[in-house]
């Protein structure tokens, strides 16, 4: 992002396991905002490695969005539990 100035992403964040809550228990918070809290925690390291918060958005969307479903194995869980960059504007 350093070398691409008019590059701007959107961080995604992503749970696992339980489809019945909008979002995941994040024990370091105690708030019920684990997607929230993994793509906030991308976004800040990135603004302290000096990128410009007006470049970035973040968004956590729970188990709306599983790359795998159902989850039958430990693996299933961790490809669910992520997160990712959307490019929004090149």
């Amino acid at each position: 992002m350093k070398q691409n100035r008019s590059l701007e992403i959107e961080i995604q964040g992503f749970i696992c396991c339980d489809y019945t809550v909008l979002d995941g228990f994040d024990n370091d918070t105690q708030e019920p905002k684990l997607s929230y809290n993994r793509a906030k925690f991308v976004y800040d390291y990135l603004v302290t490695g000096g990128i410009d918060a007006r470049r970035l958005a973040y968004q956590g969307y729970g188990s709306t969005r599983p790359k795998v479903f159902p989850e039958t194995s430990p693996e299933d869980e961790q490809a669910n539990r992520r997160v990712e960059i959307k490019i929004t504007k090149y």
